[in-house]
């Protein structure tokens, strides 16, 4: 008897559904690509209950007649990709007939459409894939889409939504990087009867990335335009220094498709050279490249978000120039003649990157990281005869453990450090350097092992203004700075918003930030959470707040708004993946304010901060599960040098 079967049609149209519809917001993605195509100048979106319970998304578009409205929910019905080698030219954003079959198979799906042309359009009605009515109804030209009860027949996919924050946090997202590849269309979210952002259409990118993340975003921002034959780049880059703690703002467009391409990524990033921002930083930019259809492959996936170029190398040299071209500021990019790179014959640039030796390395204008003036400084610290260094008192001193070693005892002679006034970023704790465990990451242990012995007895010094050495019974032992402040600072928030004591300290000057729509909302959302940890914002319109106190472990010498983009990039990354936001959670993302790699610490203050790490409940983890201390045993070093 024969094992296999043909699969029910009902059930292969559900598991089709399934790679095209993953959450709320990749229904929003599809009927809003749907509506750009049909010519749209207008587009509306509502949402009620993170989208499980509705959507509906209208638009002003060519509409349909009643022939097409029935044609549109079969599988694989497209007006976009007609004959064999249309694959090849593909210049719309859909194309497969696969979103609208899909979506009606797995919801409780209305459409309406009225061409220009009629005195009257069509209202289809399908439950579960299955055609309830087809009839004559009135409305505006263009077409509603509505979709309620979201996987209501497929009770597993529902089962695995996020919070509806975070499902929220999707398709605001979604839609934005939409908006922003389609400036000349206009668009408004709504979650329920609350305006999230409501956008003109306009005829250029500037005015609507102003709209949607601030003046203050636009003017770090440098102009790009470049061209070479066929391929043309435009929009912008950040300045030298203006940086986040994600790719989340390195948006950039195909053929004013929304994707990502390592490819163009490494381009960004070499053509910034040795302007490149520090570890785990990364500088915003809105890229349009254009590219005749035929030299892309957009049918890789069925998100339709990844993409395939002809000559992955021709595209990454191509960026780099009209990057570097940007940053020079004279508008076009030093480009060599077209070489042959590839088995395909594709065409590469060769651009010269800036260099300290290059003059257009002096001619950049903006902030320059921390790290480019020190990066090749050989820092070494030699204590003078007799030394003393006084401390601020800001900070009350711990209380001391019942068990002192010798080095203790001679940190605890050194008053209280109050070790917060240094405001650059340079931890370095991307995702795959995290410890197994943490946050649901898994990534590869270290080298060597996290600190399990005896607490280190003495400090020796410090290494390249970043790590401290101590001694120890064990070995040698090493400390990251900056990874041990982090743990200093992240429990003493943790501990006073637990016990509800956390103290404020106001602002000399408050402190407008314009912040871009995602911040904003993720900010007014949980602002009690923020205030536990003696955080003070105000709401002022649009998507500015008037910050007027910090907590007072940040407060001195830190950069309020790189503070505070920092801790909202690192909670929406959070709540992207489901992480609630609470006060832990917060006063993690606030212990960017720590002190950092290449902030020189006197070898006193080395040892009030090992002193301090030592009372921690945890001290030999940071708070995003990076080690504070490594050691090299005896043995290690024994064997390094054959020894034995």
């Amino acid at each position: 008897m024969s094992k296999i079967r043909i699969m029910n049609e009902n059930l292969a149209n559900r598991i089709a559904a399934g790679e095209v519809i993953e959450r709320p917001a990749s229904v929003v993605k599809e009927l809003v690509e749907n509506a750009i195509d049909a010519g749209a100048s207008r587009i509306c979106v509502v949402i009620e209950h993170a989208g499980t319970r509705m959507i509906r998304v209208s638009d002003d578009g060519c509409g349909m007649d009643a022939d097409d409205v029935l044609l549109a929910i079969e599988p694989h019905g497209t007006s976009k990709l007609l004959e064999f080698d249309d694959i090849d030219h593909i210049s719309t954003l859909g194309f497969r007939g696969e979103a609208l079959p899909s979506i009606a198979e797995i919801s409780r799906f209305t459409l309406f459409s009225r061409p220009r042309e009629a005195l009257e359009g069509t209202r289809l009605r399908v439950e579960g894939g299955r055609v309830i009515s087809a009839e004559p109804a009135g409305g505006a030209v263009g077409t509603c889409v509505e979709v309620r009860d979201l996987f209501f027949n497929t009770p597993a996919r529902r089962k695995f939504l996020k919070s509806p924050a975070t499902e929220e946090h999707h398709i605001e997202e979604m839609l934005i990087g939409l908006a922003i590849g389609h400036p000349e269309v206009g668009f408004q979210l709504r979650f329920g009867s609350r305006v999230v952002f409501d956008s003109a259409a306009g005829a250029a990118p500037e005015y609507r990335l102003r709209e949607l993340f601030g003046r203050a975003f636009m003017d770090n921002l440098r102009p790009v335009s470049h061209r070479e034959g066929e391929w043309t780049v435009t929009g912008f880059v950040a300045a030298p220094g203006f940086t986040r703690i994600g790719r989340r703002e390195q948006r950039v467009f195909v053929n004013s498709r929304p994707i990502e391409s390592p490819a163009i990524y490494r381009g960004i990033r070499d053509g910034y050279g040795v302007l490149a921002a520090e570890s785990g930083r990364f500088p915003p930019t809105a890229l349009f490249f254009t590219l005749p259809p035929s030299e892309v492959d957009v049918n890789v996936h069925p998100a339709k978000r990844e993409v395939r170029f002809r000559s992955e190398f021709a595209v990454t040299r191509f960026i780099t120039a009209a990057v570097a071209a940007a940053l020079r500021g004279d508008g076009a990019a030093e480009v060599a003649e077209p070489v042959e790179c590839g088995s395909d014959g594709g065409k590469g640039f060769s651009p010269a990157p800036p260099s300290r030796e290059n003059p257009a390395f002096a001619a950049l204008s903006g902030k320059v990281p921390l790290s480019l003036v020190i990066g090749d400084a050989e820092v070494v610290y030699e204590p003078k005869q007799g030394e003393k260094v006084e401390f601020s008192d800001l900070v009350a001193p711990s209380p001391e453990p019942e068990a002192t070693t010798p080095g203790a005892q001679a940190a605890a002679e050194v008053p209280a450090l109050f070790l917060t006034d240094l405001t650059d970023r340079n931890d370095g704790a991307a995702a795959s350097e995290r410890l197994p465990g943490t946050d649901g990451r898994n990534a590869p242990p270290p080298e060597f092992a996290v600190f399990a012995g005896e607490w280190p007895e003495e400090v020796l010094g410090i290494y390249d203004a970043v790590y401290i050495l101590a001694s120890g019974r064990d070995g040698l032992v090493l400390i990251d700075q900056h990874a041990a402040h982090e743990r200093i600072m992240f429990e003493r928030l943790c501990d006073e918003a637990a016990a509800g004591s956390a103290v404020s300290q106001p602002l000399l000057m408050p402190q407008l930030l314009e912040l871009s729509r995602p911040r904003h909302t993720l900010l007014l959302r949980h602002r009690r959470v923020f205030e536990r940890l003696g955080f003070d914002f105000e709401p002022v319109g649009g998507s500015s707040v008037m910050l007027n106190a910090l907590p007072a472990h940040l407060a001195s010498g830190a950069d309020p708004e790189r503070l505070v983009a920092d801790m909202l990039d690192e909670l929406l990354d959070g709540s992207s993946s489901g992480m609630p936001v609470e006060p832990e959670y917060v006063a993690r993302a606030a212990c960017h304010a720590a002190v950092k790699a290449h902030d020189e610490l006197s070898v006193a203050e080395a040892r009030e901060l090992l002193r301090q790490l030592r009372l921690c409940r945890q001290g030999t983890l940071c708070p995003h599960g990076r080690p504070t201390m490594i050691t090299l045993s005896r043995k290690e070093l024994e064997k390094r040098f054959g020894r034995r």
